[in-house]
């Protein structure tokens, strides 16, 4: 396992003397705390994630286009422990005037991967993660909102304990999400209104 740290200031010498044939408007990089196993990058957890404050509904009011999630509207998920200590995952959304849901299973990532906040979501019949790290991480969070990555940056998705917590909140925590690693080419907002099931 590698930090991406280590890495970066590996090529740093390389890219300081490649640096004086670019204009500061040439580069456009963001360098963000990041594991890298040997096969996927992950994203590093918020080190005051706790998963009891985390419980609960959460409405998702900005993501990465996802099949999913195509023409949905709605869109939430609710965390509950289960006996075993896993957490149960419902997520759901509203598509026309019907109800969506799937029902999943997160378990804790292997504590190589972080302590808290880095986790395994599998849901009945579908793939499982193809890196072997975890696929859900709470890369940083407060009270009322939380930024989730997947590995290698794949998917994020912006949620809010509010589910319509204003445009100036969602656009904060969105430049957040940008200088945490996301790529926000392919991010949309959610709509939370007009919501018959939530």
């Amino acid at each position: 396992m590698f930090s991406l740290p280590l890495l970066v200031a590996a090529f740093l010498p390389a890219l300081a003397s490649s640096a004086k044939y670019c204009s500061s408007t040439d580069l456009n990089v963001t360098v963000t705390e990041a594991l890298w196993d040997g096969q996927c990058t992950y994203p590093k957890a918020d080190r005051n994630f706790e998963l009891d404050n985390y419980l609960g509904r959460w409405y998702q009011v900005a993501g990465t286009r996802a099949p999913f999630t195509a023409g949905c509207s709605c869109i939430y998920a609710e965390y509950g422990l289960n006996e075993n200590g896993t957490v149960s995952v419902s997520n759901g959304c509203q598509l026309g005037n019907r109800s969506i849901t799937i029902e999943g299973t997160a378990s804790a990532a292997d504590e190589i991967y972080g302590s808290d906040g880095v986790f395994r979501v599998q849901f009945p019949g579908q793939p499982g993660p193809e890196c072997p790290g975890p696929n859900y991480i709470v890369q940083q969070r407060s009270e009322n909102f939380a930024i989730v990555q997947a590995s290698n940056f794949s998917t994020l998705f912006l949620l809010s304990r509010n589910q319509n917590p204003g445009e100036d909140s969602i656009t904060t925590w969105l430049d957040r999400a940008e200088k945490l690693g996301s790529d926000l080419s392919d991010v949309i907002r959610t709509n939370q209104t007009s919501c018959l099931f939530t």
